[in-house]
């Protein structure tokens, strides 16, 4: 009749109710206001946010109790595949997967990837520090041709001088683009050594096909009315909230601008 299960029973019976479990609705309060400032946040978000203004600290078990106690979830949806690995190409993968690093502009992962707009479609190409995880350039284009990819690479060199990006690899999934001669060549003449996937591999190119998922659920899906016309504007503004106000778990709950800023910083001064 109390839907409660028979060993939280005995528990109760025998413990008495465990504190961490007691209502506290100071916190209840906190988790709601936090979904009302954005509804996009889910777990992670609501707790590193809370833990950012008000300097409480709580796990992703208690943020999660309070959310689902008031039927509070992201209103954005991730979905989760899994591809196989096959390696049949003459670039060597460097990475193998392992896109940690120590310092920024030690390895960058770059794509293209659709936007559908109500009267068509764009593809956006961008660069993604794997490090702390912000975007170093990227580029808006009606055609997913070379010229997408090389005018991203260009503004992304032209961002980071070469003495911040030593021994810097590139990696990129299979496509047309990232195998041409042209773009090898524009690699070579920047000091970027070349990594690239295996064949139906999108794991393997991980880093910026996560960006994408959050561009598209947290931002692209969201829109009302996207066209071809504004969405330069619309990318444009994401760009700026993912990398100077967006918290991110992984980069000490800090924006991914700030935490290259800080670790730049000790580097270099």
């Amino acid at each position: 009749m109390l839907r409660c299960s028979r060993s939280g029973y005995y528990d109760w019976i025998k413990l008495g109710r465990p504190e961490y479990k007691a209502f506290d609705s100071d916190v209840n309060e906190l988790v709601i206001e936090m979904n009302s400032k954005d509804k996009r946040w889910g777990i992670v978000q609501i707790r590193m946010n809370i833990k950012k203004v008000y300097g409480l600290r709580l796990t992703n078990s208690t943020v999660y109790r309070y959310m689902k106690l008031n039927n509070i979830q992201s209103i954005c949806r991730r979905k989760i595949k899994r591809y196989p690995k096959v390696s049949d190409h003459k670039i060597p993968n460097l990475l193998q997967r392992n896109f940690n690093t120590d310092a920024p502009n030690k390895k960058w992962s770059i794509d293209v990837s659709y936007i559908i707009c109500k009267d068509g479609i764009r593809y956006l190409c961008a660069i993604k520090d794997m490090f702390d995880k912000s975007i170093i350039a990227w580029q808006l284009s009606p055609y997913m041709n070379l010229s997408l990819v090389s005018n991203t690479l260009n503004k992304a060199v032209i961002k980071v001088p070469l003495c911040e990006r030593k021994n810097l690899i590139l990696h990129s999934d299979q496509g047309g683009q990232f195998t041409s001669d042209r773009y090898r060549e524009l690699l070579r003449n920047n000091n970027i050594t070349q990594s690239i996937s295996a064949k139906g591999s999108s794991v393997d190119n991980a880093p910026i096909e996560s960006f994408f998922a959050i561009l598209k659920t947290e931002c692209i899906y969201l829109e009302d009315n996207l066209t071809k016309s504004n969405a330069n504007v619309v990318i444009n503004n994401f760009m700026n909230y993912y990398n100077n106000e967006r918290l991110q778990e992984k980069t000490k709950e800090l924006p991914p601008q700030l935490f290259r800023e800080q670790a730049l910083q000790s580097l270099f001064y």
